[in-house]
């Protein structure tokens, strides 16, 4: 009974904590992106467009993992984005947990860090790790949630050399999704 005490309470401050860490604040929400179809919003770093579809099949060139929506810097080139997917395997709240498990098993070599929050009143869980990509390490964030009962893949990745300059914001950005 302690246990699920302390978990609850460690559970509840560190959604508390990231919350308050979230740069945004209500006013925000009106500046808030449509995407996937207008099924979900979220508040987009500044500076980031839609990538179109033809740089999106350079980037993601396996068509089975290839985003529905990316949006990127064209500055930078491709070199940092943010990355949404609604996938056919069902998943509900309840399984995030597992999720997160297979995953992190999946990913070990990686050292992923795994944390949970509620954005918007839903659970999400993130995974956050650094991998070696072609040219240059990319930093990482995959949050996952379940979306009318299906996993959605959120993602945030910069290359290592930029990892700095995007990273919060980000993470913030991913922070302010709503569906």
């Amino acid at each position: 009974m302690k246990i699920n005490a302390m978990f609850s309470a460690l559970l509840i401050s560190s959604a508390l904590f990231l919350s308050a860490c979230d740069s945004t604040d209500t006013a925000d929400t009106g500046n808030a992106t449509k995407i996937l179809d207008g099924k979900a919003s979220i508040v987009l770093p500044e500076g980031f467009v839609k990538m179109p579809k033809d740089l999106m099949d350079k980037k993601y060139t396996n068509p089975g993992q290839r985003p529905q929506e990316a949006w990127y810097v064209e500055s930078e080139g491709g070199k940092v984005t943010l990355a949404f997917a609604v996938t056919e395997n069902r998943v509900t709240e309840a399984l995030l947990p597992q999720v997160m498990t297979a995953l992190k098993t999946q990913m070990n070599t990686f050292s992923p860090v795994v944390s949970e929050m509620t954005i918007d009143g839903k659970k999400m869980a993130r995974l956050e790790m650094t991998t070696p990509g072609v040219d240059a390490k990319i930093f990482n964030v995959m949050q996952i949630s379940s979306m009318d009962g299906k996993m959605m893949i959120s993602t945030f990745n910069a290359t290592e050399d930029i990892k700095d300059k995007y990273a919060q914001a980000g993470k913030d950005s991913l922070s302010t999704l709503k569906y």
